[in-house]
């Protein structure tokens, strides 16, 4: 019975994941209430300290972004207007 609901519980938290955003520790409080529920109604008590620990997220520093001088001048070149003959060998100069 213990891993119908293991079984469950993944099945039940995978589904809402792949739908919902969550952080890691968002996602282990899910995981923990899905089993927590699930193992009461099986009649089952459900066991805290078999579940692994949370690990804290590293914070994550902002990065800036800098464009190169090269992609400002791609950036800032005119080309032909879209339908012209000319349109696509800019297009391919442009992209490489």
């Amino acid at each position: 019975m213990a891993s119908e609901v293991l079984q469950l519980t993944a099945r039940i938290v995978t589904a809402h994941a792949s739908m919902t955003e969550l952080s890691p520790r968002e996602l282990v409080q899910e995981i923990k209430k899905v089993h927590s529920v699930l193992a009461s109604l099986a009649g089952e008590e459900a066991a805290p300290a078999a579940m692994a620990p949370v690990a804290r997220s590293r914070k994550i520093r902002a990065r800036k972004m800098v464009e190169s001088p090269e992609a400002k001048a791609v950036e800032n070149e005119e080309g032909p207007a879209i339908g012209e003959q000319e349109y696509m060998e800019f297009m391919e100069r442009r992209e490489g």
